[in-house]
């Protein structure tokens, strides 16, 4: 299980990229980001600055794999604890 993962519907900060930027990569980092409480959170988690997160959640950078797939990871983590409950 992934620690700090929010069960409750809380409002946190997590920006979106414009639609001419939109890609599977940010919209995966945008949902981990929601799932996680933030870009501070979601920073910490994937061992990264947020300033890179930023970019990467507004689609001016693209994010390496790794950063992709830790974002898939927490994503369907947290689709299947929410399956079980």
């Amino acid at each position: 299980m992934i620690c700090g993962m929010r069960t409750a519907a809380a409002k946190v900060e997590c920006p979106t990229a414009p639609p001419s930027r939109q890609s599977t990569q940010s919209r995966a980092l945008h949902r981990a980001c929601v799932i996680l409480g933030g870009v501070p959170a979601l920073a910490q988690h994937l061992g990264v600055t947020e300033v890179s997160v930023n970019a990467w959640l507004e689609g001016r950078e693209e994010p390496p794999q790794m950063v992709f797939l830790a974002a898939i990871e927490i994503v369907l983590l947290h689709l299947d604890a929410a399956g079980r409950a």
